[in-house]
């Protein structure tokens, strides 16, 4: 069970949320990991989304990249 306190939630959140937006690393991995924190207590509900929201900004700007280039695949 995680350790539940203000300090490590804080911490891991902003982990989470700077490695989707600022860095664009490996995004699923990352959503992964805040639905695992999720499910043992230290994110909740509103930090979910605010985590998805992020991921989905990211996969919308790259989108948009691809289809900017002319490389859509539909």
């Amino acid at each position: 069970m995680a350790i539940k306190s203000k300090a490590r939630h804080d911490l891991t959140l902003r982990s989470i949320k700077r490695e989707i937006g600022e860095r664009g690393g490996d995004v699923a991995f990352w959503l992964d990991k805040a639905y695992t924190h999720y499910d043992n207590g230290l994110l909740d509900e509103a930090d979910i989304s605010e985590v998805e929201a992020l991921a989905q900004a990211y996969y919308d700007a790259l989108d948009a990249e691809t289809v900017q280039d002319g490389n859509a695949t539909e």
